[in-house]
């Protein structure tokens, strides 16, 4: 029962993000007269974590130009008012990794045994870094620092 509830507030969110993502689209064209491009999206699996349990990162382009990353990525704790760097104890490759429009990109980490320290419950965040694709020739790369939420109880 309890995962049913879950799956449909999950569902809920999701109906409502796309409802909230249309009208600032709508607003975006009413305003600008340009048509957006579209977005790329930093998401994980759960809202709320153990510190044994794998947090699931997926990076997703929904937008006309391609995406280029690699695979770092970092973990913040907000603490006092700010967000903090958690060391992590992970080993990144630096290959360039591209995403066309539609494709998806999971890594994922367990608390537990990737911080160097021991988790504490707490608001975390997980940030990454990309680069988005000109969508016309000439166009130049842009930075974006794409941020996902979550908690450990």
């Amino acid at each position: 029962m309890n995962e049913r509830r879950r799956v449909g507030r999950v569902r809920k969110r999701l109906l409502i993000a796309a409802l909230v993502l249309a009208v600032l689209v709508l607003v975006a064209i009413v305003v600008t007269g340009v048509i957006p491009v579209g977005i790329v999206t930093l998401h994980l699996d759960q809202e709320t974590y153990r510190p044994n349990e794998i947090v699931t990162i997926t990076l997703t382009n929904v937008r006309t130009g391609s995406v280029y990353f690699g695979r770092p990525f970092a973990v913040q704790r907000f603490e006092e008012g700010d967000w903090v760097g958690v060391p992590l104890d992970i080993l990144f490759t630096h290959e360039l990794r591209v995403l066309q429009l539609g494709q998806a990109f999971q890594q994922s980490f367990v608390p537990a045994r990737d911080f160097f320290e021991t988790p504490m419950p707490g608001r975390y965040r997980v940030v990454k870094e990309v680069q988005v694709g000109s969508i016309y020739h000439r166009a130049k790369r842009e930075s974006l620092t794409l941020i996902a939420e979550f908690r450990i109880r």
